[in-house]
């Protein structure tokens, strides 16, 4: 991504930085429908930590450039005092703002069918599942294809569902939920077998007098007896790059 040039419209309140980044957030909304990761923000404006990155947001919500939701890391409003309120690309009006530079804006119609997706990476022990550092990318996907709620999506690594058509490489995308039956194919985190870090795993859900295990679809692998994983959610959906 290349560096954005200092947004100019702003108050004279924000730093250079942060005016930057205040662009490269409109500026990716304008063109892709949805505000890029943190590490695409550091990127864009010099910033190698992701945290540092974050600490800005921080900031500009402080000063009231934007509002971020809770849980989601890469949603984000941008207000710029006087001027447009950037979401989906449309003013505050609701009118397309026309005299614009760039692509214009994307169709609410076509943002109201996509789920915003974070893609987490490995999992630190006791961190948040959703905590920014863990947040690789956010990928849009289709709600027809994932369905709506809390979603996250992991990345599959080894060979232990190979039987149940998930394979290492594939992508799961999990909607975090406590409803769950035996039956269900769930992701869990669990301890890892190599370091001190927790670490996220697909299996089938089993609860059998009062202990819960998570099953492999793959007869080289055993059972795990799981009382002590923290059950993530329900995989809803299974996508895989050919």
């Amino acid at each position: 991504m290349r560096r954005a040039e200092p947004a100019s419209s702003f108050d004279q309140d924000l730093s250079a930085r942060q005016g930057e980044i205040v662009q490269v957030i409109e500026d990716s909304v304008r063109s892709n429908g949805y505000v890029p990761s943190l590490r695409e923000i550091g990127q864009a404006v010099g910033l190698a930590s992701t945290s540092s990155v974050s600490y800005q947001l921080s900031v500009l919500a402080k000063k009231g450039y934007l509002t971020r939701e809770a849980g989601r890391p890469r949603t984000a409003v941008i207000r710029t005092p006087g001027q447009r309120q950037f979401d989906t690309g449309m003013p505050e009006s609701g009118r397309p703002d026309t005299g614009s530079a760039g692509p214009g804006p994307v169709s609410p119609a076509i943002l109201a069918g996509l789920a915003s997706v974070p893609l987490v990476g490995r999992i630190a022990a006791g961190r948040p599942i959703l905590a920014d550092e863990s947040v690789e990318e956010v990928i849009p996907l289709p709600k027809q294809l994932v369905g709506d709620g809390n979603l996250i999506m992991l990345r599959v690594v080894g060979e232990s569902m190979i039987d149940a058509a998930i394979t290492d490489g594939d992508w799961v995308v999990v909607r975090r939920e406590t409803d769950i039956e035996n039956g269900d194919i769930v992701a869990a985190m669990i301890e890892s077998d190599t370091s001190s870090d927790r670490e996220a795993t697909v299996k089938t859900f089993k609860k059998v007098d009062g202990h819960i295990w998570l099953i492999p679809h793959n007869p080289a692998f055993s059972p795990l007896m799981a009382d002590r994983a923290e059950i993530i959610g329900r995989v809803v959906s299974v996508l895989r790059r050919l």
